[in-house]
């Protein structure tokens, strides 16, 4: 029987381990031969954080690298990974049949100048602000951000679990002011997304609204949840996954 990826990749702050309900969701619904696969950024190994483009082909040579996957091949991203998504369904679209991207923000328009600088300098205040002395009070401010206001309280991140240079470098390297907009690539691939948001999250309604209203995503799912859909409603974002397996 051909073996069905699903390849996730968790937003900042995030681990493996934040796909738990969802995996076992899945497991449970799916009978058939499934893999589910999680990238692990912030992990302490050698791998270093890359600009945009060479993080997402290094994901892309290891999902290459796999055998034995000749079902269907999902690829799933959560908030900051799936800005990463974004450029894999950029560089390579064929990779996966399918790609559901949670909670992201396409990047902002190309004219926005002024708003990508402020963003960048936002960003890299914000990598300076963590360390191991100062940790609890970075976790404080960081969710005390409007945009998680309507989701559950964030699990508690263990600082030893990460390698705090790398969140520290994905802040700067991976900032939404040194981001593509996508919204041309979605258009151009939006029989092969689904674009999931939470109602209680009205920045980013506002952004899919947006993006539905120009054609750059067709299948634009709204679920009960805040920010973080894997946390909030992890049976809404295993309904939308398992959909696609059939």
């Amino acid at each position: 029987m051909s073996a069905t990826l699903v390849y996730a990749i968790h937003g900042f702050l995030g681990e493996s381990s934040d796909w738990g309900q969802i995996k076992n969701g899945i497991l449970k619904e799916y009978k058939g031969n499934l893999n589910f696969i999680t990238e692990d950024l912030f992990a302490k190994d050698q791998q270093g954080i890359l600009d945009f483009a060479k993080q997402a082909d290094s994901i892309i040579k290891k999902i290459k690298s796999f055998e034995g996957f000749a079902g269907k091949k999902i690829l799933v991203g959560y908030s900051l990974g799936g800005r990463i998504a974004l450029h894999i369904l950029q560089q390579s679209p064929d990779l996966f049949d399918h790609f559901v991207f949670l909670s992201t923000n396409p990047g902002l328009k190309a004219e926005a100048e002024n708003e990508r600088k402020n963003r960048i300098l936002h960003d890299e205040k914000w990598s300076e602000k963590i360390s191991l002395e100062n940790w609890d009070e970075f976790l404080k401010e960081w969710n005390s951000q409007p945009v998680f206001s309507g989701s559950a309280s964030e699990p508690t991140r263990d600082p030893r679990n990460y390698d705090l240079l790398k969140l520290k470098e994905s802040m700067v390297k991976w900032s939404l002011g040194k981001q593509t907009d996508f919204s041309d690539v979605l258009q151009m691939f939006n029989y092969k997304v689904s674009w999931v948001v939470g109602d209680r999250d009205a920045k980013y309604c506002e952004i899919a609204d947006s993006l539905k209203a120009k054609n750059s995503i067709k299948n634009y799912i709204k679920v009960s949840a805040g920010h973080r859909l894997w946390l909030d409603n992890p049976q809404a974002v295993v309904d939308v996954i398992s959909k696609l397996f059939y």
